[in-house]
């Protein structure tokens, strides 16, 4: 379903704000309300789904728990908190939610519906409107969906604490201005932020008509003329990468559209040479609608992590090839790194920086020690000595190299092999530790040339930091 544009939505609760105060002041007594909410919680308590305005309530024991504590009074008796709280589900497409997904079609019906309401009624609403809260500050504060669906070894919890949840209810429903608590929910993040400027500005392409493809063909280099030069110009004039002029050739490739290719290569972590070739075609010629949705994605990725780290962190955008220390919100270090290759990916977990080590050794780990480092060996018995290398066992004892059959080691091999510190350590001269079952770290690297590269995807899974000092 397409989302709705948040112009539309800001209307449809205009409208609505005129209905809600006649049903929001009570026309039966509070205590009445209250025997009707204790009964309809006992409903849930004992494990019977409750359907209001056709919507099933999703969080049953949150709301018996959460009028409970509170006797049972209603909690949704001001007009003007209800009035907030529809407002604030009317903005969540800002953050790549679904105001539908929060019962707004039900709550509009219930605050339009005309005519004498009993105590059942009251309850029945102030259920449902609690029950969109939940549900809205859940996805807010930490994500709609459980990252470990999708990766395997995510080890920030999915799992939200009851009582967590229950607090940020309580809290948003006890503040004066309802539609600004929710709004406080979300990440309170730099990247959250401009994630969602960039969602608002990709829908309003969208709904524009987006931009036409570029044609497939030869890579197109500065200074040539091909018939797909307007198609390009037109193409990053939507996207504000070109200023548009009065080309003498519209066919030539000349200096204005090559600037404006290298942005748009430069912002698409692509090589900023200007040339278009088959990589710069593909990234020009993905849709507003899947930029939308790439979007809509990251900002829910983004809530996994952001709300679970508190106010100071270190964070690695990997497929952005970045590192960033994190102070109340805001970068205070941007650092270039190296992440691991297609076939050896760095793992998406979370840790605790431990111990800095100055001019470490390096133990190879298993699997570069048996897809790299034995076969070298037992092709160049020299390949120790040339990389500072010793053989050790389980004590720490050094073997000698001359002694081992390099050949079999291969088929089990029951030895660690350790880089001595120095210039050409693979570590560089100082490595960060921090507990996880991968053997990932962030350290320095001696291969200086790499963070030049504009995709850096060469390490085995650690995370190479441009000036780790």
């Amino acid at each position: 379903m397409r989302l709705a544009a948040a112009g539309s939505w800001s209307f449809l609760l205009a409208v609505v704000v005129a209905f809600l105060a006649p049903t929001a002041a009570l026309a039966v007594s509070a205590s009445d309300v209250a025997a009707a909410i204790e009964a309809r919680t006992a409903t849930l308590a004992s494990g019977k789904s409750l359907e209001v305005g056709g919507e099933r309530l999703d969080a049953p024991d949150l709301l018996a728990a959460f009028y409970a504590r509170r006797h049972f009074a209603p909690a949704w008796s001001d007009a003007d908190k209800v009035s907030g709280l529809l407002h604030a589900i009317g903005k969540v497409s800002a953050d790549g939610l679904r105001p539908e997904d929060y019962h707004s079609q039900a709550i509009i019906s219930l605050e339009a519906a005309a005519g004498a309401h009993d105590a059942d009624w009251f309850a029945l609403r102030d259920l449902l409107l609690t029950d969109a809260l939940a549900k809205l500050a859940d996805h807010l504060r930490y994500g709609k969906l459980d990252p470990r669906q999708f990766y395997k070894g995510w080890n920030i919890s999915g799992d939200i604490p009851e009582d967590e949840t229950l607090a940020l209810v309580a809290r948003v429903v006890a503040s004066d201005d309802v539609e600004q608590a929710v709004a406080a929910l979300a990440p309170d993040h730099w990247f959250y932020t401009a994630l969602k400027f960039a969602l608002g500005l990709e829908r309003s392409r969208e709904a524009e008509g987006g931009w036409g493809t570029v044609p497939a063909g030869a890579s197109l280099k500065p200074g040539m003329t091909d018939p797909r030069v307007p198609a390009l110009r037109s193409r990053l004039q939507i996207s504000g990468d070109y200023q548009p002029d009065h080309p003498a050739d519209p066919d030539l490739y000349d200096g204005a559209i090559v600037e404006a290719v290298k942005r748009f290569q430069e912002r698409h972590g692509l090589d900023g040479d200007g040339v278009v070739g088959a990589r710069t075609v593909a990234a020009l010629n993905v849709t507003a609608a899947q930029r939308v949705d790439q979007l809509r994605v990251n900002l829910e990725r983004a809530r996994w992590v952001l709300n679970r780290l508190g106010r100071e962190f270190i964070i690695v955008n990997i497929p952005g090839f970045h590192l960033y220390v994190m102070k109340d919100g805001q970068p205070v270090l941007d650092e270039r790194v190296v992440v691991g290759r297609t076939y050896r990916q760095t793992p998406m977990f979370k840790s605790a920086v431990k111990t800095i080590v100055l001019n470490p050794t390096w133990t190879v780990p298993p699997t570069i020690l048996k897809n790299d480092v034995l076969p070298k060996i037992a092709r160049d018995p020299g390949y120790l000595a040339a990389q500072n290398m010793v053989v050790v066992d389980a004590n720490g004892t050094r073997l000698d190299p001359a002694a081992i059959d390099w050949q079999r080691a291969r088929h089990g091999f029951p030895y660690s092999i350790v880089q001595q510190p120095g210039p050409e350590n693979a570590l560089g001269r100082i490595k960060f530790l921090f507990p996880n079952p991968y053997s990932v770290y962030l350290h320095d690297t001696p291969h200086r040339e790499l963070f030049a590269k504009t995709v850096r995807t060469f390490s085995s899974g650690c995370i190479r930091i441009e000036k780790p000092m």
